[in-house]
């Protein structure tokens, strides 16, 4: 029987809605615009599982759409960001021209490239899958979530733009391993190789949900958000891939506290 979309569901279109558009501006070179897109979509996805949990639960219906939303969002559209900013280095800023190389066939030097835009989606896809049937990710999660990647890969294009840098301390220094990253084809593959493995790993992180607002059971999201928030003060969108960088490590400096 057909019913009427339920809030969740709608935000979760709005989520898919961002990540569209993101892919249709980065093939036409408004690759910052693209990205902040993705941060929208960002945003929506958050508010469709609080919405959800609100009205008392997701549906099955709306699992499905936000994996399907997901895999655009964070897997496709970042994947084509990365693979257009990295054929064009010279060309970062607000607005770009696509670069030939995006409609003619590619060269021996930028076949790493393809391939990261590629391991970048792939992994993305297969992450989402395991997701969707691992049960023991209820509370928690089992590998880097798609999210969290999609997130990183567009802060680093937006980074090496300079746009929405804060002055804090090394920031030059930053920004320039970042565009040297980028303009390094096969730094990038191996740092997409390197991500793709842990979306795929058994590594346990905090899903930062929190059970209730107590100290004790919390410290480790309490620490991470309360970073996240000084390095985003300090360094703007380049705090994104020092927090990921952070939650990553989350399992090693969250041994120091006692479990509840």
């Amino acid at each position: 029987m057909a019913r009427l979309p339920r809030i969740p569901d709608l935000l979760t279109t709005a989520n898919l809605a961002c990540g569209m558009g993101s892919i249709l501006l980065a093939s036409q070179g408004q690759l910052t615009w693209a990205c902040w897109l993705v941060f929208a979509g960002a945003l929506f996805d958050v508010f469709d599982g609080l919405a959800a949990r609100a009205l008392g639960g997701g549906s099955p219906l709306g699992a499905q759409l936000d994996s399907l939303a997901d895999m655009v969002t964070f897997g496709v559209a970042p994947a084509f960001a990365l693979f257009a900013s990295a054929l064009e280095p010279s060309g970062r800023g607000w607005h770009i021209t696509v670069h030939p190389a995006l409609s003619a066939p590619m060269d021996l030097l930028s076949w790493p490239t393809f391939t990261s835009a590629i391991v970048l989606a792939v992994a993305s896809c297969w992450r989402l899958a395991k997701f969707n049937l691992d049960t023991r990710q209820a509370s928690g999660f089992l590998g880097l979530p798609t999210p969290a990647n999609g997130l990183f890969w567009v802060s680093m294009v937006l980074g090496s733009t300079g746009v929405a840098v804060h002055p804090g301390p090394g920031h030059d220094l930053i920004i320039n391993a970042t565009r040297g990253l980028l303009d390094h084809p096969y730094a990038l593959l191996g740092l997409s190789l390197a991500l793709a493995a842990l979306m795929l790993s058994e590594l346990p992180l905090p899903s930062l949900k929190f059970k209730h607002f107590k100290w004790k059971g919390n410290e480790a999201i309490y620490l991470l958000l309360s970073t996240g928030a000084l390095l985003v003060a300090l360094y703007g969108i380049m705090a994104v891939p020092l927090i990921m960088l952070l939650y990553i490590l989350s399992p090693l400096w969250g041994r120091i506290f006692p479990k509840v």
